[in-house]
């Protein structure tokens, strides 16, 4: 083989040896003796063989599970943390150079602060408070991961693991409040009930006590007519003495109704006369009224 054929073998070989394939949602960085020299997106590059090499970073969103550790809250109760973070690198270069271990360092940076938040708080307080948590951690990562290359798009805490006497106790509580709000619940309607109750029985004296009120009156009025036509049939038939007669035989009737019909004697008094003139009034009266 002649010279300018074994060049162009070595050409070849040189370019395949050089060619590399970058996926997609992965960029390459290429270092030449070591140093940093240029990116390389998506697609097909090519490198200086024994010069230059590759590194390939994912700059798609990854999801890291923090390992299981337990935290102190403010009340001293230990429970252990499920919680995760989300990142994706923004610079190649910077992620590859400008931090070793991104992940487990900002693993040693989530616990750090959850730990500092949560001692301030009870665990009711905690579990209560997962959102103030999360952007709590949000703001410590961005400003600590700043220059890093990456961008941590999620925290979040998933849930609090408590300790099985914690569990028990907190299950104990429930049914006690549970059993507290049936009792107020079950007071509350007996009281509701006991008002309607005398409200209706209330209502029910008010309505009898204005009918009775309503029948003496109506008995009163009635009463007060038939003496005033039977005056004014008498006084109509004859005159001034018959006009005497009904005063007298009312005072009579009166009379009687004062002793209830029930007495066997009854004390006239001595000026029958007296009465005539004052039932003769009341008639008056009785016309006057109607």
């Amino acid at each position: 083989m002649s010279l300018t054929g074994w060049i162009i073998v070595i050409i070849i070989v040189l370019l395949l040896l050089g060619l590399r394939i970058v996926q997609q949602g992965t960029q390459g960085v290429i270092v030449r003796f070591g140093r940093y020299s240029r990116p390389a997106q998506a697609g097909i590059a090519f490198i200086i063989p024994l010069a230059e090499r590759m590194m390939r970073v994912s700059t798609r969103s990854q999801t890291v599970q923090l390992p299981a550790s337990p935290v102190l809250t403010g009340d001293n109760v230990s429970p252990v943390i499920d919680a995760y973070f989300v990142y994706r690198v923004i610079d190649p270069r910077a992620f590859l150079f400008e931090i070793s271990n991104p992940v487990e360092t900002v693993q040693a940076i989530m616990f750090s602060t959850i730990r500092r938040v949560i001692a301030e708080m009870h665990l009711s307080e905690a579990m209560a408070a997962r959102d103030k948590i999360d952007a709590e951690l949000r703001h410590e990562l961005d400003q600590k991961t700043a220059g890093w290359g990456f961008r941590v798009e999620q925290v979040s805490i998933r849930d609090f693991q408590l300790p099985n006497e914690m569990k028990a106790a907190m299950e104990q509580q429930k049914i006690a409040d549970s059993q507290r709000h049936a009792a107020i619940n079950r007071a509350e309607g007996e009281k509701q009930s006991a008002i309607l109750a005398a409200e209706g029985q209330r209502a029910a004296a008010i309505a009898q006590a204005e009918g009775e009120a309503q029948a003496i009156l109506n008995v009163a009025t009635a009463q007060a007519r038939a003496i005033t036509q039977v005056y004014g049939a008498y006084l109509a038939a004859g005159g001034e003495d018959a006009r005497d007669a009904v005063l007298t035989v009312r005072a009579l009737e009166t009379l009687e109704r004062v002793a209830n019909g029930q007495a066997t004697t009854i004390l006239l008094p001595n000026n029958l006369a007296g009465i005539a003139g004052t039932l003769a009034a009341l008639t008056e009266i009785g016309k006057s009224g109607t």
